[in-house]
């Protein structure tokens, strides 16, 4: 196996899957929990994190294929997706980046029609394949119908957004409207992000 990625909960490997290129994710124990609390807190966001994968799906939104689930090492297989992420595409190619980023907004729009938090929404997470997002990594994900939770996950992704896209900034704008028309409820949770960004600004001064 091939580590990809060594995140604070889990580890990403390169494998093999009959016969098919797969990615393996193992999530880590926390010496710090007791080990009760700990396989419980572990085998529950396996379990949610599938849960939101397929729920994804069903809204609409391509994810990896699930393989294999195994809660006795909370590790889930899926399928490997080929292709390059948002932030190589719209960084390399700026002429795309307006369509992508109207994708991403519709893509997302879908999530919280279907009350799926992604919980670490980044242009490193979506993978373009065939001209198709695919959304990756859901984590840190929840199911929510709180118009706070969806506004927390939008503005969380426009700050990534910005910080590594700032000579895109004006494309965060393509976004934010694909995501209004995708979405019945989408002007409530942006007028909520405002009011989340108020308060951070003001208990950061």
């Amino acid at each position: 196996m091939q580590l990809l990625r060594h995140g604070a909960e889990a580890r990403l490997f390169l494998t093999n899957y009959m016969g098919r290129k797969a990615v393996l994710k193992m999530r880590e124990r926390k010496n710090y929990r007791a080990l009760v609390l700990d396989d419980r807190i572990l085998k529950e966001r396996l379990r949610t994190e599938c849960l939101l994968l397929s729920r994804a799906k069903k809204a609409g939104v391509r994810t990896p294929m699930i393989w294999k689930i195994d809660p006795g090492s909370y590790s889930i297989t899926t399928e490997f997706i080929q292709g390059r992420t948002m932030k190589q595409e719209i960084s390399q190619n700026p002429k795309k980046a307006e369509a992508i980023c109207r994708d991403a907004g519709e893509n997302v729009a879908r999530l919280h029609s279907a009350d799926i938090i992604h919980g670490d929404l980044t242009t490193g997470n979506i993978i373009i394949r065939k001209n198709r997002l695919v959304i990756l990594d859901f984590g840190l994900g929840q199911v929510s119908s709180k118009v706070e939770d969806k506004a927390v996950d939008l503005l969380a992704f426009k700050k990534t957004f910005l910080a590594t896209h700032f000579m895109l900034a004006g494309q965060w704008q393509e976004i934010e409207e694909a995501y209004v028309q995708g979405y019945t409820a989408g002007k409530n949770v942006l007028k909520q992000m405002q009011k989340v960004e108020a308060r951070a600004r003001y208990f950061e001064s």
